[in-house]
């Protein structure tokens, strides 16, 4: 039988949660005072400084009459697809938040750090009018996958003026939003195209990590090079004496052409990708190279990469 007084307390989330997830198999209490929480097991106990409720910050009220439905299982797929490219350079803020435009009759996420973008967008109309953009914090994005799985739960969305909730029943999140403007991603996304490579996802992946142990430890630099239906990919690392080099076949019919790329930027687009095939768009060796998936319109999601200057 479980016992408990009513009570409450503030105690730091990530040293509560480090105990917890090291703890065998037992029942645990708890017992507070003024100035800190002791947590019982059977065979110990730890103490942890706590302070009180008041100074926790005040949560904004959950108004359900502003709340819109939309599906938690979209709303997931677009974090996913997209905040794994959002930037942590302090000096530009507006980047280290994901964008989310709703305007239309579709929602869109966006997010970058000026040196890969990813971009998603779905169908849905409940959004429409409401807000153009708003700039969303990725760490309570990413949460959003974890407390709803692949189910096709709605949640429901309030939009603040300074932040925004997402209600799913039990969980409630809560963020403030970041203060933009976000940079015009469009105008880095090349409208066309004059070269395009088709090859396995699998296999690029693989040679990729295989072939990028030998590269720079700081540009992690890998050589793409096309020619005639083979990507050759190598690098060669003077600090080791070590050089690598391995070819694929792909599908690609035009001029020669070579290309560096960051291999970890590469796989962490690959890793975002839901098929057995990866398209790549390319036009020259300094430019943006976008990367889809044949299933999906490259306008409704996309991943672009910036090349790396070549090493000589």
């Amino acid at each position: 039988m479980y016992r408990c007084q009513k009570g409450s307390t503030s105690i730091p989330a990530r040293i509560l949660f480090d105990i917890i997830k090291e703890l065998p198999e037992s029942d645990i209490s708890f017992e507070a005072t003024n100035s800190r929480v002791e947590i019982k097991i059977p065979n110990g106990s730890y103490k942890i400084a706590s302070v009180s409720p008041d100074e926790f910050p005040k949560l904004p009220a959950v108004n359900t009459k502003k709340e819109i439905k939309i599906s938690g299982l979209d709303l997931s797929r677009m974090v996913l697809k997209t905040t794994f490219a959002w930037s942590d350079d302090e000096t530009r803020p507006a980047l280290n938040g994901v964008l989310w435009q709703t305007k239309g009759e579709k929602m869109l996420m966006v997010a970058t750090d000026g040196h890969r973008l990813a971009k998603m967008s779905v169908d849905n109309k409940k959004l429409k009018g409401l807000y153009d953009d708003v700039i969303v914090p990725p760490k309570v994005l990413n949460l959003i996958p974890k407390f709803i799985g692949e189910t096709e739960k709605e949640i429901g969305i309030i939009f603040g003026e300074n932040n925004i909730i997402f209600n799913m029943g039990d969980i409630v999140l809560t963020s403030r939003l970041i203060d933009g403007p976000y940079p015009n991603f469009e105008q880095v996304i090349p409208a066309a195209t004059d070269k395009k490579m088709t090859v396995s996802k699998n296999d690029l992946s693989r040679a990729v990590k295989r072939v990028s142990i030998l590269s720079n430890s700081l540009t992690h630099q890998v050589k793409f090079s096309l020619k005639n239906g083979t990507l050759t990919l190598s690098t060669t690392n003077a600090d080791v004496g070590g050089e690598g080099k391995e070819s694929l076949e792909c599908d690609y019919n035009g001029e020669a052409l070579e290309l560096g790329y960051n291999a970890i930027y590469v796989n962490d687009i690959l890793n975002k990708m839901d098929a057995e095939e990866v398209i790549f768009e390319l036009s020259s060796s300094v430019a943006a190279g976008i990367i889809y998936t044949p299933s999906v319109a490259r306008e409704d999601s996309l991943c672009l990469i910036m090349p790396l200057r070549l090493a000589d």
